[in-house]
C-alpha cells in the first residue's frame, strides 16, 4: 500500500485520513511502531467539530478492535446469551460519544482512546449481565460489602482483568466508588448523590472524580494497554 505524505492531517480529505488511519491501526494490532495523528485527527473531526460524517468514519475504523476485544472477553459466553455481538460493539460506541461529548475529552494518543473505548465496552458488556442476573426492584449494592454466598455478577466484574487494571490506577476509596456507580451501574451524578446521601458534596465533586478517573485512564494507557497484552 503506498501511503503519501503531502498533506498534514488537518488538511488531508476524510477519505485519505481513513485510509492512513487504517495502515496504521494494522501496525498498531501488530504492536508495531505506528503514527497516531491520523486517528487522532478523525477523533477531533468527530468530537470537536461534530462532523457525522467523521464519527461514520471512526465508526468504521474501530469496529474491528471491539470484535476482537469482544472475543477475547473473560465473560463473552454469559453476554451473547442476552444480546448478539453487535448490540454490544454499538453500546459501546453510544458510551464512548456520550463520554466524549458530555467531558469534551481530547486524546493525545491512539492507545489513551482505544483503551477509553475498550473501557466503554467492558461496561456494555458487565452492565447487560447484572440487568438479566439481578431483579429490576433490588437496590444497588454496597460498594465493597463483602460476599458470603455464590459470586454475583458484581463480583465476576472486579475480577475482570481491565477494571483491576484501572482500580490499580485509581488513588482512593471515592474514585473507585464513582468509577464502580458511574462506568458499571451507569448512574448520573445526580442519581449517584441520591444512592449515597453524605458520601459526596455535591454533583461537582462527582463530576471532578469522573475527569480524575479518565486523565488517569489516558495518561496510563500504554501501561493498560502492556498489562492486557500479558493476559
Amino acid at each position: 500500500m503506498g501511503i503519501t505524505m503531502d498533506k498534514p492531517p488537518g488538511e488531508m480529505s476524510l477519505t485519505d485520513l481513513a485510509e492512513h488511519c487504517a495502515y496504521e491501526m494494522r501496525k498498531y494490532r501488530r504492536k508495531e511502531p505506528c503514527d497516531d495523528k491520523y486517528c487522532l485527527e478523525i477523533f477531533r473531526r468527530a468530537v470537536v467539530q461534530r462532523s457525522d460524517a467523521a464519527w461514520t468514519v471512526l465508526r468504521q475504523q474501530f469496529h474491528e478492535s471491539l470484535r476482537l476485544w469482544m472475543g477475547r472477553h473473560a465473560n463473552r459466553e454469559a453476554a451473547l446469551r442476552h444480546e448478539d455481538e453487535q448490540s454490544y460493539i454499538d453500546d459501546a460506541f453510544r458510551r464512548f460519544w456520550q463520554a466524549v461529548s458530555e467531558q469534551k475529552l481530547a486524546f493525545s494518543t491512539l492507545a489513551g482512546a482505544l483503551s477509553y473505548l475498550r473501557l466503554c465496552l467492558n461496561c456494555a458488556i458487565m452492565d447487560t449481565l447484572r440487568a438479566y442476573s439481578r431483579p429490576k426492584e433490588e437496590p444497588i449494592p454496597d460498594y465493597g460489602q463483602s460476599q458470603l454466598d455464590e459470586p454475583s455478577v458484581e463480583d465476576l466484574y472486579h475480577e475482570n482483568d481491565l477494571w483491576e487494571i484501572v482500580q490499580s490506577i485509581l488513588p482512593g476509596e471515592k474514585e473507585r466508588r464513582v468509577a464502580y456507580l458511574h462506568f458499571h451501574c451507569n448512574l448520573k451524578p445526580r442519581e449517584i448523590m441520591r444512592y449515597c446521601p453524605g458520601e459526596f458534596s455535591g454533583e461537582d465533586e462527582i463530576y471532578r472524580l469522573k475527569r480524575n478517573i479518565v486523565e488517569r485512564i489516558l495518561r496510563n494507557a500504554d501501561k493498560i494497554r502492556w498489562r492486557l497484552s500479558d493476559k
